[in-house]
């Protein structure tokens, strides 16, 4: 008798096991479909180029392994991806109300992506309180960085350096200030 109780218990235990890492697997996948849904203008209105679809597919890639892994991961790949949208989504909104400016990326691109990376580093900033170490940081970067290169890549290198100053300018006063109030 004991051991069929012994046996009952263990296949209980997997049975539940299974049913939450199926949930997980579940939820990864649509977080990732949102996240693909949500960067694929980027994508499609000025940059249809084989490295903006690898951009997209490593952000969606980043945001099923955090929901997957959990934890600070899934923590730092959420605030990456909506500090990210804004620099992703700012060229294609332009560009989308004037083609003519996804050619003039290459020149204006700096200010463009500079603005987005602002937002994105006081987003980042302020979703910061979760922080964890690495594990956050290193998805919350590549997330942040995946998903606004789908919209600087038109922009090139200047494009990127204004991101990443941008980013540093606009997170770098919030995490001060916590720093200091905390």
């Amino acid at each position: 008798m004991a051991v069929s109780d012994a046996s009952f218990e263990l296949s209980l235990k997997l049975a539940a096991r299974r049913s939450y890492e199926r949930g997980r697997l579940h939820g990864a996948l649509v977080r990732g479909a949102f996240a693909a849904i949500l960067a694929a203008p980027g994508y499609l209105v000025c940059n249809r180029t084989p490295t903006a679809a690898a951009c997209l597919f490593g952000f969606v890639l980043v945001v099923v392994a955090g929901r997957l892994r959990g934890e600070a991961y899934e923590e730092g790949s959420r605030s990456g991806a909506l500090a990210g949208i804004l620099p992703c989504l700012l060229p294609a909104a332009i560009g989308a109300l004037n083609p003519r400016v996804c050619m003039l990326m290459s020149s204006n691109g700096v200010w463009i992506c500079g603005i987005g990376g602002v937002v994105a580093g006081f987003v980042l900033g302020l979703r910061s309180r979760a922080a964890s170490g690495l594990p956050y940081w290193a998805s919350a970067l590549a997330a942040l960085g995946f998903c606004a290169a789908i919209g600087c890549l038109p922009a090139g290198a200047i494009g990127f350096a204004g991101l990443a100053a941008g980013v540093m300018l606009g997170g770098a006063p919030v995490l001060a200030t916590r720093k200091a109030f905390v």
